[in-house]
């Protein structure tokens, strides 16, 4: 996996986190995005909008990418690596 891509991924959860005033537990690939992070369909809007920011991609624009199908940190992570832009 693109560490680079994973590591932006990890760092904009825990920007949302912090303005949401959530707690993360540890973040794995198997840690559940709504579940596991606590976060409502507005932290999950605000942190596709960070990754699209960030990355220079919107992967949900193609039509072979689901965004329910994303239901973890992994799930987010490949999905952006098979789209992102190289990170820098």
């Amino acid at each position: 996996m693109n560490e680079a891509v994973k590591d932006t991924i990890v760092n904009a959860i825990r920007a949302i986190a912090v303005q949401r005033g959530l707690s993360l537990p540890p973040l794995t690939d198997s840690t559940e995005i709504v579940e596991g992070l606590g976060f409502k369909s507005l932290a999950v809007a605000a942190l596709i909008a960070m990754l699209e920011e960030e990355l220079g991609v919107d992967p949900f624009s193609h039509e072979d990418v689901m965004i329910t199908d994303i239901r973890t940190v992994g799930d987010l992570c490949s999905v952006y690596v098979c789209f992102a832009k190289p990170v820098r």
